[in-house]
């Protein structure tokens, strides 16, 4: 069995065209929402409009690098995320996400003594299942590949391979082939057949501002499709995963 899961990070107003997507091909999302980082985040009606079909997880207040604050702001960030959201919804938000992936030892006990019952990473390229669930991985980030752009046509010329650098390591330790780098449809669907032979989980994450930045919608879609309602799979959302540890 092949768990499949998404996430999709700081609650920009484009995530409602995530959902629309996800809807349409019955996958699940986990959407990681800050307070005030976003110029235009989600409204809060939106938020409880989404985790009526999918699950609402804590991103921090203000998206700052966890390991360059001091305790107290952590608590604050930490915690007052995970109140923030539930005094919005009025139930539980077991997930969080650290911002841009960063945390710290501390800042990882912080989220336990916060409450919440798992955090999500941006660590790629894993399928097996994990041990610690304040350290969830993914597999595959939705990122032009493989080149670095600027937006939807330009090139940062300066670190033109750095998505390749960046992310083959670890997926090439999967087995995906080379020739499938040439772009990030090719790469998630090659992926994605490889989960299903090995199993354990597939995590596909992302932000949808970022995909709208460089043109990806359509890809997004065909892969999208491509890895919905395939036999011997499940699709869950971040915190049925974490569940399962």
């Amino acid at each position: 069995m092949l768990t499949v899961t998404t996430s999709w990070d700081d609650g920009d107003v484009l995530d409602l065209k995530l959902v629309n997507l996800l809807d349409k091909y019955n996958i699940k999302g986990t959407f990681y929402v800050t307070k005030e980082y976003r110029k235009e985040r989600l409204s809060d009606a939106d938020i409880k409009s989404i985790s009526d079909r999918h699950e609402i997880g804590a991103h921090t207040l203000t998206h700052p690098d966890l390991r360059s604050i001091a305790r107290e702001e952590k608590v604050h960030e930490i915690q007052g995320s995970k109140q923030w959201l539930e005094h919005l919804l009025g139930k539980d938000v077991p997930s969080f996400c650290y911002p841009s992936g960063f945390s710290d030892e501390e800042s990882v006990e912080l989220v336990k003594e916060a409450g919440f019952r798992g955090a999500r990473t941006t660590l790629l390229g894993k399928l097996k299942p994990f041990t610690d669930p304040f350290v969830l991985p993914t597999t595959l980030q939705v990122y032009p590949m493989p080149f670095r752009k600027l937006g939807a046509h330009g090139y940062w010329w300066g670190k033109l391979l750095h998505p390749f650098k960046e992310r083959s390591p670890a997926l090439r330790a999967l087995g995906v082939p080379l020739t499938v780098f040439r772009s990030f449809e090719a790469l998630a669907c090659a992926t994605f057949d490889i989960a299903r032979t090995q199993g354990g989980v597939f995590h596909l994450w992302g932000h949808s501002w970022e995909i709208d930045k460089y043109n990806m919608w359509q890809p997004l879609e065909r892969v999208l499709n491509y890895i919905s309602n395939k036999k011997g799979c499940q699709y869950v959302t971040n915190a049925e995963v974490i569940r399962s540890v």
